[in-house]
């Protein structure tokens, strides 16, 4: 009869063996659910990134190429203009071509700036969505560990229950002599 009791404790741990099998397998679709995830959102960082400096590309390039056009322009009214000093020559803007050398400098400086604090931004923002991404496998390690430990100790069980069943059924066994 102990036998009976041992088959029904061997079948709730089967079933229990099988929850353990389905959790792990979750856990492991979240992780790499997680991981494209996280993967998508550094894509889109990067790609934010890549466009803001872009614009600050774009928007230094055709600032210092106006002030390129305008030396160029005061040039050739200084070329045409006999005895024309070029460092005191003044342009209709009332700007000497040291002030659009100046002004082409400062705007290198600002560019730069201006770059430099976007990519440091932008790296923040990435490092936080890896410390999140690292947080997060670290816990779904921590999970699977414990899964697979409890799994462990299910088998351990159901190998020890099954030896039992066997031992009780031949104890059980009618002996013709």
């Amino acid at each position: 009869m102990s036998w009976v009791l041992l088959s029904l404790r061997k079948s709730e741990l089967q079933q229990l063996h099988s929850q353990y099998v389905a959790e792990d397998l979750s856990i492991s679709r979240q992780e790499r659910q997680d991981a494209r995830r996280y993967q998508y959102e550094q894509t889109c960082v990067q790609n934010d990134q890549q466009e803001e400096l872009s614009d600050l590309r774009r928007n230094y390039t055709e600032a210092k190429q106006l002030h390129y056009d305008a030396m160029s322009n005061l040039r050739k009214q200084i070329s045409q203009t006999e005895g024309a000093n070029s460092s005191t020559f003044t342009d209709a803007a009332g700007k000497t071509l040291d002030d659009y050398q100046r002004a082409i400098a400062d705007l290198k400086e600002d560019y730069e700036y201006k770059v430099n604090n976007t990519k440091t931004y932008w790296e923040d923002e990435l490092a936080m969505i890896e410390t999140e991404a690292n947080d997060v496998e670290t816990e779904h390690e921590q999970d699977k560990v414990r899964v697979e430990t409890q799994m462990e100790a299910v088998s351990q069980e159901l190998q020890a229950v099954s030896q039992a069943i066997s031992q009780e059924i031949q104890n059980c066994t009618i002996k013709l002599s």
